[in-house]
C-alpha cells in the first residue's frame, strides 16, 4: 500500500475524534449562554416582583390607621349614620392598594422560591383580614365597618374584632419585614434555581 493511502486512513479517524469534539464543545458553550441569559432574565423578574410587593405594602398600614382612627371620632354609627367621608375616602385608597398587593403578590408566588411565595402569602392573607376580601369584582368586605357597626352592648364581640385586627396589622407588618431580607439573601446567595 502506498504510503499515502496508509497516512489518510490513520489520519481519518483523528480527524473524526476532533471534529466532534469540537461540535460538543461549541453546543456545550451555547447551552451555557442561553442558560445564563435566561437565568439573568428570571433573576430580574424575581427582583422586580419582591420590590413591587415591597413598594405596594408601604401605605397600607398608614391607610387603615388612618381610616380606623376616623371612625373611632365619629358620632355612634348606625343604619341611618352616614358614613365619615375620611373613612369613605381611605376604604376607597385601601382597596386600590388591596387590587396592586394582590397582584404584586400573585407574582411573587409565581416567581417563587416557596420560603418568598409564603411571606407573599402572608401579607395578602392579612391585608384582606384588615381590608376586606373580594365579595364580587367591584366590592370587598370592610372589616373595620364590623368593628363599630357593633352594638356597644356587644363588646365582647367587638374587642375580639380589635383583637383579630391587631393581630392581623402586627403579622402583615412583620412579614414585611421579613421580605426584603429574605429576598435579598435568596438573590445574592440563595440557590440558582
Amino acid at each position: 500500500m502506498e504510503s499515502e493511502v496508509i497516512a489518510a486512513l490513520i489520519a481519518t479517524p483523528a480527524v473524526l475524534v476532533t471534529a466532534a469534539a469540537g461540535w460538543l464543545a461549541g453546543r456545550a458553550q451555547s447551552h451555557g449562554t442561553y442558560h445564563g441569559a435566561v437565568d439573568a432574565a428570571r433573576r430580574a423578574a424575581q427582583s422586580q416582583a419582591y420590590a413591587d410587593l415591597f413598594r405596594v405594602t408601604r401605605p397600607f398600614i398608614d391607610l387603615y390607621e388612618s381610616a380606623e382612627a376616623s371612625l373611632r371620632g365619629a358620632p355612634a354609627l348606625g343604619p341611618d349614620v352616614p358614613l365619615p367621608e375620611h373613612f369613605m375616602r381611605r376604604v376607597e385608597e385601601m382597596r386600590e392598594v388591596l387590587d396592586s398587593i394582590e397582584h404584586a403578590a400573585d407574582m411573587v408566588r409565581l416567581e417563587g422560591p416557596d420560603s418568598l411565595a409564603e411571606i407573599a402569602e402572608r401579607l395578602w392573607d392579612n391585608a384582606t383580614r384588615l381590608g376586606g376580601r373580594r365579595l364580587n369584582p367591584d366590592m370587598r368586605s370592610v372589616p373595620l365597618l364590623d368593628i363599630y357597626l357593633l352594638h356597644p352592648a356587644r363588646s365582647r364581640a367587638r374587642h375580639e374584632l380589635v383583637d383579630a385586627a391587631d393581630r392581623a396589622k402586627q403579622d402583615f407588618q412583620a412579614a414585611r419585614r421579613e421580605l426584603l431580607p429574605a429576598a435579598r439573601k435568596y438573590l445574592n446567595g440563595g440557590p440558582s434555581r
